[in-house]
C-alpha cells in the first residue's frame, strides 16, 4: 500500500509539469534578449531572470520525469526529457557563467535558447502529434517539413474497383492516425502501445493484444473506445472520440477474423454495413454495370461528328461517365476503313460495339482487338472465323459475344475458355455441335450459352425452345 500511494503522489506531482514547464521558457528567454538589449544596463534585472528561469528549469524537469513514468517511453519521450534536463542544467550554469556579461552570456543565452526551442518542440510532438505543428501549413512548407499530407487518403469511391477495398487501410487505419496514434507511435507508447503499425496493435501493450480476432469486446481497442467519456479509461482521453460509422466498421473488422489484408466483399458485406459506408463515406458496394466503372477521357463534340460522318451510330452508356455505344447508322453503307478510325478515335471509350450482318472478314475485324474496355460485341452475320475469336482473348472486360448465324465452329470453345470476363454467349445457327457446348457449360457453368436449346442439369436432356 505504502508503495502504491508513493506511485499515485508522484504522478500527482509529475502532472504538475504542464503548468510549471512555461515558466522557464519565458524567464530564460528574457534574459536571453536583455543580454542582447539594453545588456548591462539591466544586470540585476537579467540574474533575476536566470535565477527564477532556473529553478523553473529544476522544477519543470522533475515533475516532468515523474511524469513520463505514466508513458511506455518513446524516442520521442527520450529526447524530451533529456533535452528539458539539459536546459535546466544550463540554466542553473547560466546563474554563474553570465554574472559579467559581454560575449560569453550572449553565447551562453543562444545555446540555452536553442535547447529550450527543442524541448519544447518535442513536447508539443507528445502532446498533439508529430504532425500538429505543419499540418495547416501551405503545402510547399509542408513538404520541406517532411509533413506533406497524404493524397491516398483522400478517397474518390468511383474511380475505385469496389471488390478491392481494403477494410483496414481504406477506414480504420485513417481513424487510429487520427485518433490514437498520436500518443501510441514510435515516439510516444503510452501504455507500452503503439498503433502506427498493424502487427505493434496485436503485439499490445501493458494490458495485452488491443485486439482479439473474432471477440469484439474481448478487444481492449473496441473496449476503450465504447467507454464513456466521462471513464478515466475512455479513449481517446481527448478530442473527438470514434463516430458510430467507424466502431461499427472496426466491431465488424474484428469480427471477421481482424485480417488487415481482407478486403470488402460485396456480395457478403451486410447491408447495415453497406448503408454505413453509403451514408458516411459515399462508398456505394451495390452491383454496377461496367460501364459505370469505366474511367477514360470524354471523347470530343469534334471527333464525334468525324464518327459520325463515317457513318457510325454513337451514343452515351453513362451519362455521368465516358463509356460509349457504337453501332452502323441506321440505312447507311459502313466501310472497313471506319473500324479503323473508330480503334483510332475511341479505343477506351467503347464498350458496347454492334457489326450486325456487316460483312467483314478476319482481316477486316482485325481492330476489335485494339477495344481495352469492350463490354459487349455483337458479331451477327459477319465473316467472323474461330481467328477473330483467338485474336479477342486479351479483352479482359468482355461480358458478352454474340456470333449468331456465322460459321464459327467446335474450335471456338478453345479460345473462349481463356476469356477473363465471359459470362454470355450467343451461338444460334452456328456450325457448333451439342456435345461441345455441353462440355464448355459444364468446365464453365457461369457463362450463359444461347444455342437455341435449353440444356437440363443432370439428365442430360436437350429441350427445343
Amino acid at each position: 500500500m505504502p508503495t502504491i500511494l508513493l506511485s499515485d503522489f508522484g504522478l500527482f506531482v509529475g502532472r504538475f509539469h504542464p503548468i510549471l514547464v512555461h515558466l522557464p521558457i519565458g524567464f530564460l528567454l528574457l534574459a536571453v534578449l536583455m543580454e542582447f538589449w539594453p545588456g548591462d544596463k539591466l544586470r540585476p534585472a537579467i540574474r533575476i531572470s536566470w535565477v527564477v528561469g532556473a529553478a523553473a528549469a529544476v522544477a519543470a524537469a522533475g515533475c516532468g520525469w515523474l511524469l513520463a513514468n505514466e508513458s511506455g517511453g518513446g524516442d520521442t519521450l527520450w529526447w524530451h526529457r533529456w533535452l528539458g534536463i539539459s536546459v535546466a542544467i544550463l540554466a542553473v550554469s547560466g546563474i554563474f557563467l553570465t554574472r559579467k556579461g559581454g560575449k560569453t552570456a550572449k553565447y551562453f543565452g543562444v545555446l540555452v535558447a536553442g535547447l529550450l526551442g527543442l524541448a519544447g518542440h518535442q513536447g508539443g510532438n507528445l502532446t498533439h502529434g508529430e504532425t500538429y505543428l505543419f499540418e495547416h501549413a501551405p503545402v510547399a512548407i509542408q513538404k520541406i517539413a517532411g509533413h506533406a499530407p497524404d493524397s491516398s487518403a483522400v478517397k474518390d469511391w468511383t474511380r475505385v474497383n469496389t471488390d478491392s477495398i481494403n477494410l483496414y487501410a481504406s477506414f480504420l487505419q485513417p481513424a487510429l492516425n487520427k485518433s490514437c496514434v498520436r500518443c501510441h507511435n514510435a515516439g510516444k507508447q503510452n501504455g507500452d502501445l503503439r498503433m502506427d503499425e498493424p502487427h505493434f496493435i496485436f503485439r499490445g501493450g501493458d494490458g495485452g493484444p488491443a485486439v482479439k480476432a473474432g471477440s469484439p469486446m474481448a478487444s481492449s481497442w473496441m473496449k476503450r473506445i465504447t467507454l464513456p467519456k466521462e471513464n478515466v479509461k475512455s479513449m481517446p482521453p481527448q478530442g473527438d472520440g470514434f463516430d458510430y460509422a467507424t466502431i461499427e466498421l472496426l466491431r465488424y473488422w474484428i469480427e471477421q477474423g481482424a485480417d488487415t489484408l481482407a478486403v470488402l466483399d460485396p456480395r457478403d458485406t451486410p447491408e447495415e454495413i453497406k448503408e454505413l459506408l453509403l451514408r458516411d463515406y459515399g462508398l456505394d458496394l451495390r452491383p454496377r454495370l461496367f460501364v459505370e466503372t469505366l474511367h477514360a477521357p470524354a471523347v470530343s463534340a469534334q471527333n464525334l461528328d468525324k464518327l459520325r460522318e463515317l457513318h457510325w451510330s454513337v451514343s452515351p452508356l453513362n451519362p455521368a461517365g465516358p463509356a460509349l455505344e457504337a453501332k452502323p447508322t441506321p440505312g447507311k453503307q459502313l466501310e472497313p476503313s471506319a473500324l479503323i478510325k473508330l480503334a483510332e478515335i475511341a479505343p477506351e471509350q467503347i464498350s458496347y460495339l454492334s457489326l450486325d450482318r456487316l460483312p467483314f472478314d478476319d482481316a477486316q475485324l482485325e481492330p476489335l482487338a485494339r477495344f481495352p474496355n469492350l463490354n459487349r460485341l455483337r458479331l451477327n452475320g459477319t465473316a467472323v472465323s474461330p481467328k477473330t475469336v483467338e485474336r479477342l482473348k486479351g479483352l479482359r472486360h468482355l461480358e458478352s459475344l454474340n456470333l449468331y448465324g456465322t460459321e464459327v465452329d467446335d474450335r471456338i470453345f478453345e479460345h473462349l475458355a481463356s476469356y477473363p470476363a465471359l459470362k454470355r454467349l450467343y451461338l444460334w445457327q452456328t456450325k457448333v455441335s451439342p456435345d461441345a457446348v455441353r462440355a464448355f457449360s459444364e468446365a464453365h457453368p457461369d457463362v450463359s450459352i444461347d444455342t437455341g436449346f435449353t440444356f437440363t442439369k443432370g439428365d442430360n436432356e436437350t429441350n427445343t425452345k
